[in-house]
């Protein structure tokens, strides 16, 4: 049934007929919901891309294997060893003359007397800014990398900006997760952008500051948990045989999802990197991809 319309006394004896579209349109639009829709993610050709020979690339595929075992069973593996590339431009040209549909790789390629503290090596910073491709970054660097021969990829975490609307991270994620793993979705609502606008309404005095920091936090809260459970129960009854774990709240982006990282041990975390509104790395993504080394990312 629609809202009615009601009549209104105003103060100075007028009387005015006040609708209630708005309240309504905010019922509607609560009402809506943004689905998760599970698709298998085909890999059928991988490239692992090292500073090494032949020899150490081989290895590589042997260990990528072995942690990832979901894609063991991919036809098509090929390599690109440090001979055939020194330049960026050289390693687009040999990677762009074969179809891939995802790459494997180290930090800091042919980079190995200088490794700087905050960047990925300009050979993965171009890279995955330069191409669809999704990039798989093994932990540690190309000169030192981190082994992960005791581990398996069953603990999977996905961050995102908005986790409502990213069926492609989630997707990805299911793919990499090992059959009866977990897989964290993670939405926090920064506390600094929040604070910014709720003083920003404290400053209006038609509209009740207090009950707008609980409702409009309430709301966002339900937006993110509502599609992560949907995600949940799509999964279970489509996808893989894996578990969904989540966190939804605020806080600090960078420091809570190295907290969740550390607090849960994640193999892997699966990040968004492109930007439409500028060519460089997405920032989140970045700072997460630079200040956790030691873990595995799957950059997208």
């Amino acid at each position: 049934m629609l809202p009615s319309a009601e009549l209104k006394r105003e103060s100075d004896g007028s009387v005015v007929l006040v609708d209630h579209i708005d309240e309504f349109e905010s019922i509607f639009r609560r009402s809506e919901r943004e689905l998760f829709q599970y698709v298998e993610i085909p890999i059928e050709s991988i490239t692992v891309i090292s500073d090494g020979d032949a020899n150490h690339a081989q290895q590589t595929i042997k260990m990528a294997k072995e942690f990832i075992p979901r894609l063991e069973s991919t036809p098509n593996w090929r390599t690109i060893c440090g001979d055939e590339f020194r330049t960026v431009s050289e390693l687009l040209d040999v990677l762009n003359s074969v179809q891939t549909d995802l790459i494997i790789t180290h930090r800091h390629l042919h980079e190995d007397s200088f490794v700087p503290q905050h960047s990925l090596g300009v050979h993965l910073d171009v890279l995955t800014q330069t191409t669809s491709i999704p990039v798989f970054v093994l932990p540690g660097s190309a000169a030192q990398p981190a082994s992960v021969a005791d581990r398996f990829c069953d603990r999977v975490m996905v961050v995102a900006d908005h986790i409502s609307g990213d069926n492609g991270l989630i997707n990805y994620a299911a793919r990499m997760c090992r059959t009866g793993g977990t897989m964290w979705l993670c939405h926090i609502e920064d506390d600094r952008v929040f604070e910014r606008y709720m003083n920003t309404i404290a400053k209006i005095p038609e509209i009740d500051s207090d009950d707008a920091r609980i409702l409009i936090e309430n709301q966002l809260v339900r937006d993110a948990q509502e599609y992560i459970d949907g995600c949940a129960t799509v999964i279970q009854a489509e996808g893989p045989n894996i578990i969904v774990k989540s966190h939804v709240g605020r806080g600090h982006h960078l420091k809570d999802y190295c907290k969740l990282v550390e607090d849960n041990d994640i193999d892997l975390l699966v990040v968004n990197t492109k930007d439409d509104d500028q060519l460089a790395m997405h920032g989140r993504a970045y700072s997460l991809s630079v200040e956790l080394t030691d873990v595995s990312m799957l950059l997208l």
